[in-house]
């Protein structure tokens, strides 16, 4: 299970779905008719481990206002909005679930440790072995920061030698350019190393490097959201089963955005839906 189904799954769904239907024709409800706003039916945090990495989950939903679909109804019939009035169906109202997911630098650094460090990658067979020590995350700005110390094997017939170095990447996240997709932006790097090699070889391949990079970072998450979402409706079809008054769909989980702030990577989910009333 991919990262961003992990953090989408567990009860979120389930919990929100079995919240709704308690708190629909609740008392409180009807209260915050007289405001015409959406009406805020769940909202709450929890945290979730992933692989030793700490994200805070910050979990809102609001269901369209009844009273305001009423009255939006009583204005287009007496303007005559035939179209307006015949838009929506009386019994099916919007609701939608924002989910606000938050990991610490310190925390990023963590799940990038627990996958990719004290590993040697071959970057040509029988010759050059890259090995990461560690990921250190944090930010300068709106950019991600990142310090990779790093160890070089090489190996040419009876010519062998270790070098070390660390190289600093800085970029800013893009994503949803093109759809579902997030990969770097400006990205760069500096390397500080005692080698004349490793100097030598970033001085002559620098750009070519920064290339391959920006190319080799990118993610496709569609499938992971597609995924997903089929689970979120699977949670609430499990919830109203147990009703015959009121049904929802999830029409759409998308990622709305990603920030780089000063404690850490933000993700903005939001799951847009129907709520259905049985007639």
């Amino acid at each position: 299970m991919t990262i961003l189904e992990r953090v989408l799954g567990g009860n979120i769904f389930y919990d929100f779905w079995k919240q709704v239907q308690q708190y629909i024709f609740s008392e409180k409800r009807f209260i915050q008719l007289i405001t015409l706003q959406p009406i805020e039916i769940y909202n709450t945090s929890s945290e979730l481990e992933i692989d030793n990495a700490k994200i805070s989950l910050f979990i809102r939903s609001t269901v369209e206002n009844i009273m305001q679909r009423r009255i939006d109804k009583t204005i287009n019939l007496l303007t005559f909005n035939l179209a307006g009035n015949q838009k929506k169906d009386s019994f099916t109202y919007d609701f939608d679930v924002l989910i606000r997911a938050q990991m610490l630098y310190k925390d990023v650094s963590v799940f990038f440790n627990h996958h990719f460090s004290n590993q040697s990658y071959p970057i040509e067979e029988k010759k050059y072995y890259l090995t990461i020590e560690n990921f250190h995350f944090h930010n300068h700005g709106t950019k991600a920061v990142v310090d990779v110390p790093f160890t070089l094997d090489a190996k040419w017939w009876i010519f062998k030698r270790k070098m070390t170095g660390t190289a600093i990447f800085k970029g800013s996240v893009n994503f949803h350019h093109p759809k579902y997709v997030v990969k770097t932006r400006n990205l760069n790097y500096e390397l500080e190393t005692k080698s004349f090699i490793l100097q030598v070889i970033d001085k002559f391949y620098h750009k070519e490097l920064i290339k391959f990079l920006a190319e080799f970072l990118q993610y496709n998450f569609k499938e992971e959201l597609f995924h997903a979402k089929t689970e979120a409706q699977l949670q609430i079809n499990e919830v109203q089963s147990q009703s015959n008054w009121i049904n929802g769909s999830i029409n759409d989980l998308d990622l709305e955005r990603i920030t780089i702030e000063n404690d850490g990577i933000h993700g903005v989910f939001l799951a847009k839906g129907k709520l259905h009333m049985i007639r």
